[in-house]
């Protein structure tokens, strides 16, 4: 059983798990979960968290959707004739 004092550390990087997965950024939750599994290696909430995490490929930050594609007119360069 961790400490006193590890298991606010471990309770701090679970409520950052937490944020983290709320706002959707896997690649932070990800992080919280792992830290708190080095203290605690049996942590079922961090494994939970992790296992999300994981799911959805925790390498990338907020999950946000991809902004629509813009069309651009093209151009002609000079002197060409429309």
């Amino acid at each position: 059983m961790p400490s006193e004092r590890v298991q606010r550390r471990i309770d701090g990087l679970l409520d950052q798990a937490e944020e983290a997965v709320a706002a959707m950024d896997w690649s932070r939750a990800r992080d919280a979960a792992q830290a708190v599994l080095v203290a605690d290696p049996d942590n079922e909430d961090a494994k939970t968290f992790l296992a999300m995490a994981e799911r959805v490929g925790g390498t990338n930050g907020p999950t946000t959707p991809a902004p629509e594609q813009t069309t651009q007119e093209t151009i002609p360069p000079k002197g060409d004739a429309l």
